[in-house]
């Protein structure tokens, strides 16, 4: 079954995503009451867009792997895993010239050693794809309770874990460090690897409620109580923490802290969102009666692009001057263009010519998947089973 909310819900956080590093590029973050209340929506959309990639795991790729395709499903996801860091050089390609940095630093940010604006959502990205497999294969033959006790010490360890020092001895390793396991060094956008992977593994949950119940859209449908009581307990322990912890969530400076710290609160935050996300978007799509061709899905389909060239643009777009005044015509003709480009690509994807055996459709096909999918089968098959993997329809290999 194809789950057209979560398709839905997963473009929207890609937008609000877009949207909300087009206000930081303008100088718009902090312009006014209106402008803070839209940012506490915009900065619910990163934790919901890796609850939503849990949920395509445990939804798409657990089943297959589960069947016996073992092998093409680890090779699809290092794939992916190797698409994601290759455009996360690019743009700290683009973002190192637009904002006048040497070299070395561009070398730092490819190693993972930098700090990058807008685009370590794309490092981030890279890791949770590089140790996809291994959750996948824990989900299959384990089931998901060993990665819930995971995340769960995690979480429980967080007065220990955030007072680890950074690393040291080499350019870049305080940022290494916030980056794996957080610690004492916050000046990283957080959450770290390990923190981050919470989100995943719920929304392997959301996925695995979804494949108990084929057939229902709606992750709170019935039949039973015991989705909707834990959902109840989840929401009123969220709330009950915020309403203690007289945390301000409206204040985008808490949120931040919350994020960079790795606070577990960030991630109960994060998980609710993730739900009354879907929900929304799922009863939103009813009564629209969206399709599986709607331009609103388009953004779910071109992920690491928008990610990639859409934040190129807001780096070159960017008001580098942090006192310049806040700019709105800069921030609507920025974001439109990050999300038009975006749009314009996936319609270029669609396009029936790049099935061809034209020269220029092969040196796309070739840019944008083959070459990846060579170097990653080259690397893991002397330790993968040597099976035929059943190659995938062209609309779903290329970069996404």
């Amino acid at each position: 079954m194809r789950y057209l909310g979560i398709d839905l819900a997963r473009s929207v956080a890609i937008i609000f995503v877009v949207v909300g590093h087009a206000l930081t590029a303008s100088n718009m973050g902090d312009a006014g009451v209106a402008v803070q209340a839209l940012r506490f929506f915009l900065g619910l959309s990163p934790p919901v867009f890796f609850c939503l990639f849990g949920c395509m795991l445990q939804l798409v790729y657990a089943r297959k792997y589960a069947a016996g395709r073992t092998t093409e499903i680890v090779q699809r996801l290092l794939t992916r895993a190797l698409q994601c860091w290759m455009l996360y050089v690019l743009s700290c390609a683009a973002y190192c010239l637009a904002a006048g940095l040497p070299f070395t630093y561009f070398v730092r940010c490819a190693m993972l050693l930098g700090d990058t604006p807008f685009t370590d959502i794309l490092k981030f990205y890279a890791m949770l794809l590089l140790i996809s497999p291994l959750l996948v294969h824990v989900s299959v033959k384990r089931g998901l309770w060993p990665l819930v006790a995971l995340v769960a010490a995690v979480q429980l360890s967080y007065p220990w874990i955030s007072q680890l020092p950074p690393m040291q001895g080499f350019p870049g390793a305080g940022t290494l460090s916030a980056f794996l396991y957080g610690g004492k060094f916050i000046g990283h956008t957080g959450p770290s690897v390990i923190h981050g992977l919470g989100f995943v593994v719920f929304g392997m949950l959301m996925g695995r409620i979804w494949q108990s119940r084929p057939g229902r859209e709606f992750l709170l449908s019935g039949p039973g109580y015991k989705v909707r009581a834990a959902v109840c307990i989840l929401l009123a322990t969220t709330l009950a923490w915020i309403w203690l912890s007289d945390v301000n969530l409206t204040v985008p400076a808490e949120r931040i802290h919350l994020r960079n710290t790795n606070h577990p609160l960030y991630l109960l935050f994060g998980c609710s969102a993730a739900i009354i996300f879907v929900e929304v978007f799922t009863v939103l799509r009813r009564l629209t009666g969206l399709g599986n061709t709607s331009t609103w899905l388009v953004f779910g389909r071109t992920s690491l692009f928008t990610f990639c060239f859409g934040n190129i643009i807001l780096y070159f777009a960017h008001l580098w001057n942090p006192e310049a005044a806040p700019d709105p015509v800069r921030f609507v003709l920025a974001a439109s263009a990050a999300l038009a480009l975006s749009i314009a690509y996936g319609k270029f994807r669609d396009w029936k010519g790049l099935k061809s055996s034209r020269p220029l459709a092969r040196a796309y096909r070739w840019t944008a998947t083959d070459a990846a999918e060579s170097i990653v089968r080259a690397l893991t098959s002397p330790f993968l089973r040597p099976v035929q993997i059943k190659r995938a329809p062209h609309i779903e290999r290329v970069v996404r």
